[in-house]
């Protein structure tokens, strides 16, 4: 049986993907009705999650898996829940296929709006940008800090995070 998963953080990159499934083709998305942001603490700073939440939308990268590459995938995640979503072709609206997001609801979840964990975050970005300007673009107007703050913003005073 075949998967389809979307990856929006360290799943973006090829590289990072590649630890845990062999290459994939990633297709571009839109998932709407979840909030990308930073609020997981992990080694006293921020991973990625998503939230849910009406009027936000965030682009990732959609991508096909077998139940055994599933199966490292959700061992990889661990402590992130499977939830089905549909997924739109980026950067229209046009809905393209049902898939599976990584979510956490309750594990972790920063209260003190710790910065992002700085390699990850640069490996996320960079990865965003990889796929093309545009993308990347979207990345940081739709990832945002546990405070609330946009990256798009956010990077502007924080420059040592940037690639």
């Amino acid at each position: 049986m075949k998967y389809k998963v979307v990856g929006y953080g360290s799943i973006l990159s090829h590289k990072s993907l590649r630890e845990t499934v062999p290459d994939k083709h990633f297709e571009p998305v839109i998932v709407k009705g979840y909030k990308r942001v930073f609020d997981i603490v992990q080694h006293k700073s921020d991973v990625l999650n998503l939230e849910k939440s009406k009027g936000h939308s965030f682009n990732g990268v959609m991508f096909t898996v077998d139940a055994e590459q599933l199966k490292k995938l959700k061992k990889r995640e661990s402590g992130y829940n499977l939830e089905k979503v549909w997924a739109y072709k980026f950067p229209s609206d046009k809905r393209i296929s049902q898939c599976s997001l990584f979510v956490d609801h309750c594990v972790a979840i920063d209260k003190h709006h710790l910065n992002p964990q700085k390699s990850y975050f640069k490996l996320c970005r960079e990865a965003a940008y990889h796929i093309n300007k545009d993308f990347g673009r979207m990345w940081d107007s739709t990832t945002y800090l546990s405070d609330g703050t946009k990256v798009a913003s956010w990077i502007k005073k924080n420059k040592s995070f940037e690639s």
